[in-house]
């Protein structure tokens, strides 16, 4: 049996059960989309990197574990029946975040906000997604209505729009600073 020395720590991998996953998928306007979970990826490169600026603790620099692809399973509408996929590119992984970023100006859509509902179409106008209020903000309709953990809490104020500065975006994308030896991971 291999015994662990304080220089060769063991790996530890989180895994998350499907009901602790956070299907908060909330509408926002800063300049790039997050995710909390590293389950919500479908590719994924580790990095580790700290920017400046912490939406969820202004004290504090925001740790990005990771950037990857995310596939969104979305109800186009309220009015059509089965589901539509966005591609998230460049998505920022964010363990500490309390839930993710949807920016839909960043995949090509327009947008809509009513009261009931916010909503999206393509440049053909043809439905993308909608959104319902939740928390204070809007959330996107996932297809299937997924369920699983939420920290958002009805009535408190949240500032989840998250904005990089353009040498944070050039490093994290680019792939400097990121965990040497991984590409691309396939998940």
């Amino acid at each position: 049996m291999r015994s662990e020395s304080p220089e060769e720590p063991r790996k530890r991998t989180r895994v998350i059960a499907p009901t602790r996953q956070c299907h908060d998928w909330m509408v926002v306007s800063g300049n790039c989309h997050y995710a909390r979970d590293e389950t919500s990826f479908t590719t994924y490169r580790p990095v580790s990197r700290s920017i400046r600026n912490n939406i969820f603790n202004p004290h504090d620099e925001l740790h990005v574990a990771g950037v990857g692809t995310v596939a969104l399973h979305v109800c186009p509408s309220p009015t059509q029946f089965g589901s539509h996929t966005i591609i998230l590119e460049n998505v920022l992984h964010i363990p500490d975040a309390v839930c993710n970023g949807f920016n839909p100006l960043l995949v090509g859509s327009s947008m809509s906000c009513e009261a009931e509902m916010w909503s999206g179409a393509d440049a053909g106008g043809n439905a993308m997604w909608y959104s319902r209020p939740f928390a204070g903000g809007t959330r996107l309709v996932l297809a299937g209505n997924p369920q699983g953990e939420s920290e958002l809490i009805e009535g408190k104020e949240y500032s989840l729009s998250l904005y990089i500065s353009p040498e944070e975006k050039e490093e994290l994308f680019s792939g400097a600073n990121g965990v040497d030896g991984v590409d691309g991971m396939d998940m």
